[in-house]
């Protein structure tokens, strides 16, 4: 008997325990590059590189030190905004690359730049919410 409450115990708090999980608000902007940082430097700890250690501290203490959100957010806000420029740039090169008649390597080449300059886009627009 002693054995069927204690499994009811376990399951109950179990439960209670993955409730309140997943009541926990994801961390964003600094909150959330200390948590980042801590969770590579875990990894980095736990395969014995000391170098990447080493550097990983150092940028824990420079984010703890010296990271606000708001500089945080306009740094980010500023990064979106210069790479919608270069997909811009990289968009009317392609379009000029076809209307003068290149060839389909260089145009090739210029949709991949393209391409690259929307993931890149969408990486950085990403950041804007963590």
């Amino acid at each position: 008997m002693q054995i069927k409450h204690g499994i009811y115990g376990v399951v109950i708090s179990l439960a209670l325990s993955a409730t309140a999980w997943a009541d926990e608000t994801p961390k964003v902007g600094c909150a959330a590059k200390l948590e980042a940082i801590s969770a590579e430097l875990a990894q980095a700890k736990a395969a014995g590189n000391k170098h990447k250690v080493d550097g990983l501290e150092k940028a824990y203490y420079e984010v703890s030190t010296h990271c606000d959100d708001d500089s945080l957010y306009a740094e980010r806000v500023a990064k979106v905004a210069a790479l919608e420029e270069k997909l811009t740039e990289r968009q009317n090169e392609l379009a000029k690359a076809i209307e003068e008649g290149r060839s389909m390597d260089k145009i090739n080449k210029k949709r991949n730049k393209v391409a690259a300059a929307e993931l890149e886009l969408a990486k950085a627009r990403a950041e804007l919410t963590q």
